[in-house]
C-alpha cells in the first residue's frame, strides 16, 4: 500500500498536481463497519447490511455481529514460505474467504468488485475424478454464482505451472465427471488473466466499499453529473477539497455502475478520468 502511494505521489509530482495536505484533512468516514454488521438480534433479516451508526444511535438493542466463519471445505495452513495467505471479508455477505496466493487474493477482490456477484465461495467441496486411470481429487479455488444464477469454477494457477501440472487436461475431466451439476463453466487463470493492476484495482473499490459513506457518494455523483465531461480524479479532489472521501465515494460509484473510470485495466490513479454514467 505505501509503494503504490508513494509512486502515485511521484506521478503526480511530475505533472505538477501535488497539493499540500490543509489543516482540515480527514479521513473518509464510513457509514457503517467496515466489517461485520450492526444488527437487532432476531429482527434484522440475513443478508441485510445492517443498520448504519446514525440508525444505531444511543439504542441498547443494537448488537455488532462480526463475520461468519468461510464455508471452504478444507482449512488452509496459514505458514507458507512461498505464498501468500491468509482471509479477507466478503463484506456485502459478512463472511470470510481464505487464499492461498496473491493471484487468489487478487481473484477473490475482482469477484466481489463485480456488481453482479451474487456468491462467492472459496475452496468449495473436493470432487472425484478419473485421470490418467487412477481416481483422484480436485479442490477449485473459488466459485462465483452471477444474479443470473451462473455458477463459475476458478481454478488459479502460475502460468509455469499449467503445463507441468496438465491443468487445462484436468478440468476437462472433472468437467465432464460433474458439470452442469457443480456449476455451469470453468476457468483456469493465471497472471496474465489477473494482473497486478485488476487486482489492485479490485482491492481499492472492495475496501471503499468497506467504508462507504452515501453522503460523500451523492454529493461526487452531483458533482460528475454538472460537469458532464470526462475529469480527472485529481481535478474532482480539487474541487470538492476532501481527496480521500472523494476517492472513496468514486470506487463506491464505479462498483454501482454510476461512474465510469476510464480504461479501467490500467491501475487507478488520481489522474484517471472519470465520468457519470447511467446505469444499466
Amino acid at each position: 500500500m505505501r509503494e503504490r502511494r508513494l509512486f502515485d505521489y511521484m506521478d503526480r509530482k511530475e505533472r505538477g498536481t501535488v497539493r499540500s495536505v490543509t489543516e482540515g484533512f480527514r479521513y473518509a468516514t464510513a457509514d457503517r463497519p467496515s466489517a461485520g454488521r450492526l444488527i437487532i438480534v432476531g429482527v434484522t433479516p440475513e443478508g441485510d447490511p445492517g443498520l448504519t451508526f446514525e440508525e444505531a444511535g444511543d439504542r441498547t438493542d443494537v448488537v455488532w455481529e462480526p463475520p461468519r466463519l468461510s464455508t471452504a471445505s478444507r482449512k488452509i495452513s496459514l505458514k507458507s514460505a512461498s505464498s501468500v495467505r491468509g482471509h479477507m471479508v466478503d463484506i456485502a455477505r459478512n463472511r470470510l474467504l481464505t487464499f492461498e496466493s496473491m493471484l487468489e487474493y487478487y481473484l477473490a477482490n475482482m469477484l466481489l468488485s463485480w456488481r453482479r456477484t451474487i456468491l462467492v465461495e472459496d475452496q468449495p467441496p473436493e470432487l472425484k475424478f478419473m485421470f490418467d486411470g487412477a481416481r483422484t481429487g480436485h479442490t477449485f479455488d473459488f466459485r462465483g454464482t452471477d444474479d443470473r444464477y451462473f455458477r463459475t469454477a476458478y481454478a488459479v494457477k502460475a502460468h509455469d505451472q499449467l503445463a507441468p501440472d496438465r491443468t487445462f487436461a484436468k478440468a476437462r475431466a472433472i468437467a465432464a465427471a460433474h458439470f452442469p451439476r457443480f456449476a455451469d463453466h470453468w476457468l483456469v487463470l493465471c497472471e496474465n488473466q489477473i494482473t497486478n493492476a485488476k487486482g489492485w484495482n479490485a482491492v481499492d473499490i472492495n475496501e471503499a466499499r468497506a467504508v462507504r459513506c452515501e453522503r460523500d457518494c451523492d454529493l461526487v455523483l452531483e458533482t460528475l453529473r454538472s460537469i458532464g465531461r470526462p475529469t480527472e480524479i485529481w481535478r474532482l479532489q480539487d474541487r470538492l477539497s476532501e481527496d480521500a472521501a472523494v476517492w472513496n465515494a468514486l470506487l463506491c460509484l464505479h462498483f454501482d455502475g454510476l461512474a465510469q473510470i476510464e480504461k479501467p485495466g490500467l491501475r487507478f490513479t488520481d489522474a484517471a478520468r472519470v465520468v457519470a454514467t447511467t446505469r444499466h
